[in-house]
């Protein structure tokens, strides 16, 4: 059973100060000498052996490579870097940091190009198309690839697309919005303004009365084996986590993380998480009272996959501590989907939630769900929620909402996208404190492959226990390259902008 803490833990600590340094290492993975030969091996397994070979791991992004091209070669008592040099060529860079061998496209600074290889950057807006108003957290992908990004919630999107996807068409969904599908050739130019068109699917009233939510759920279960991978993926995601004090901003943390998810066939063994890139503003406001500070971010953020956890809700083993009861079906992504809605009957000594499950009417895999820690379920959690707390301060948590959802690729299903939202209201008469706590945690999955690995180093791994604010150091407008992120809102964009002018004029 998935616990709410497995889901977010706080740490809030009061008036801490730390300081880091950061040290350039010597490379020594890069100047080891190893001996292999290649025959006709496709260049991410040879990646693999590789890293068996030095005892070092490999973090790229899958869609700067074309990991289907075959490779021949013979090696003796070369260094990593000389060999590393030779298959890749001279577009790419390779940088040894702490146990991992990363590699990136040799990066322009005005431009995303490098030696022939040039991204297309296409962004703009989506809109209702009947309202006119900013379509939130649209997805943006390539046709039957797994590569995309989502609109933040202003309707604002920007997608990178690497050369080899330069010629394939792109699809844009959200639900309850029909899909739209636009050629490579009317990509160019200007911002897109794109309006999608709201969709309803009419039924009649004894069919709607027909649905059984309880054989709805059965089917849905019944199908995971056939809906979600049996094999092992690397997804490379972008994660950002936002903190608020009364509405003001007071820090901005950002990163392109790697997942390793394990097979759905394997629900007890844990995804991995490891770090790649990241970045994060100074305080964008001071913290007053208080230093707030979240817990194991992106590792409980990935857990918000309750296919593969099977939270209360999902699990035969609790139905009868809910309720479910079918709503009225709905279009999800151009299907008809259905909506089942679920609460707690009663008080439980568990953790309970509350929410909607939307169900492909086809596959019968879960697409999407929306939902909150109820209200004895915040009660119940409450000590595990606050892993300590200054003296003479009551903090109460105010609400604790997730999403998730899934994207078809080849006939399966995918995790896409994970949002975490949680508030407090920390409290001290004596010290005249009364403000509310915002953290806004968001994964988004820009692109995902097969591959034969089964662990990442502990070194370089995210758990638990990390601080995510404390993983990182600095933070640089530049800073994200040929990666796909979610575009920050305008809010967002205006503190960052008031932060860089303060910033440039100390």
């Amino acid at each position: 059973m998935l616990k709410c803490h497995q889901i977010i833990s706080l740490l809030i600590l009061c008036c801490i100060a730390f300081s880091a340094t950061a040290q350039d290492q010597k490379a020594v993975f890069l100047d080891k000498k190893v001996s292999i030969v290649i025959n006709g091996e496709p260049i991410d397994h040879v990646f693999e052996r590789l890293s068996d070979l030095a005892g070092v791991n490999f973090s790229y992004d899958p869609t700067i490579l074309d990991t289907d091209l075959l490779v021949t070669a013979n090696y003796t008592k070369q260094s990593l870097r000389y060999i590393l040099n030779d298959l890749l060529g001279p577009e790419f860079e390779v940088q040894e940091v702490d146990n991992q061998i990363v590699i990136r496209l040799r990066e322009s600074k005005h431009r995303l190009n490098t030696d022939g290889l040039s991204y297309q950057i296409i962004k703009g807006q989506i809109r209702d198309q009947e309202y006119d108003e900013p379509v939130a957290y649209a997805s943006i992908s390539i046709l039957n690839k797994a590569f995309g990004t989502i609109t933040n919630k202003d309707g604002y999107f920007e997608l990178k697309v690497p050369p080899k996807y330069h010629n394939e068409k792109l699809v844009v969904s959200s639900m309850g919005y029909e899909q739209m599908v636009l050629q490579p050739d009317s990509l160019s130019g200007e911002p897109l303004l794109l309006l999608l068109k709201p969709v309803n699917i009419r039924l009649r009233e004894i069919k709607v009365r027909a649905i059984k939510p309880m054989w709805v759920m059965d089917q849905m279960l019944g199908h995971i084996a056939s809906n979600y991978s049996n094999e092992n993926r690397l997804m490379t995601a972008f994660y950002r986590e936002v903190l608020m004090q009364d509405g003001d901003y007071i820090n901005v943390s950002e990163a392109v993380i790697q997942l390793l998810k394990a097979s759905y066939s394997q629900p007890l063994r844990e995804d991995k998480i490891r770090f790649l890139k990241g970045r994060k503003s100074p305080d964008v406001e001071a913290f007053q009272w208080v230093d707030f500070k979240m817990q194991g971010g992106p590792y409980y953020t990935t857990q918000l996959d309750v296919v593969k956890t099977m939270d209360t809700f999902l699990n035969r083993d609790y139905w009868e501590s809910y309720r479910y009861e079918a709503g009225a079906m709905i279009d999800y992504l151009g299907r008809p989907t259905y909506v089942i809605h679920f609460s707690p009957i009663s008080k439980e000594d568990f953790l309970t939630y509350e929410g909607k499950l939307f169900v492909d009417q086809e596959s019968f895999a879960l697409v999407y769900a929306k939902f909150s820690l109820s209200r004895n379920g915040i009660r119940i959690a409450r000590n595990q929620l606050i892993r300590k707390k200054p003296k003479g301060f009551n903090v109460r948590a105010l609400g604790l909402d997730y999403q998730v959802s899934y994207r078809e690729t080849e006939g399966l299903w995918y995790l896409n996208t994970a949002r975490s939202s949680v508030s407090f209201r920390v409290r001290s008469r004596h010290d005249q404190v009364n403000s509310v706590f915002h953290s806004v945690s968001d994964l988004l999955i820009t692109s995902h492959q097969p591959t034969r690995l089964r662990r990442f180093s502990k070194e370089e791994q995210i758990n638990a226990s990390d601080i995510f604010t404390e993983i990182i150091k600095d933070y640089d407008p530049e800073f994200w390259g040929n990666y796909n992120i979610i575009q920050p809102t305008d809010d967002l964009r205006e503190a960052l902008k008031s932060l860089a002018n303060e910033t440039r004029n100390q």
